[in-house]
């Protein structure tokens, strides 16, 4: 999975491409982590994401779970359907109450 990342006024958006599994999972919670300790606000753009797991999106749920607590806004945009789905499932919108919107 590769990334690029903007920052600016205490937000940064996360733009990530590629496949969201077990085998970058880590590596996306680190950089949510990283961008969330520095800014108010952290988007995370979905645009180009094919693919979840619940082990890849694992990582990412704990990672914002722990930025809400410390008073964070995480937001998830431009998710495809198929991958709105599996958020839905697994309760990853209910579980921590953040805005996740689909892709236009």
């Amino acid at each position: 999975m590769d990334y690029r990342a903007t920052e600016k006024n205490g937000q940064a958006t996360l733009f990530f491409t590629g496949e969201l599994d077990m085998a970058v999972g880590d590596q996306v919670g680190q950089l949510l982590q990283k961008y969330g300790e520095r800014n108010q606000t952290v988007r995370v753009d979905f645009q180009d994401v094919s693919f979840v797991d619940s082990s890849g999106i694992g990582s990412l749920f704990f990672t914002t779970k722990e930025l809400l607590a410390l008073g964070k806004e995480v937001e998830i945009v431009n998710v495809r359907e198929e991958i709105l789905d599996i958020l839905h499932v697994l309760g990853f919108t209910q579980a921590l109450g953040i805005s996740i919107g689909k892709a236009e």
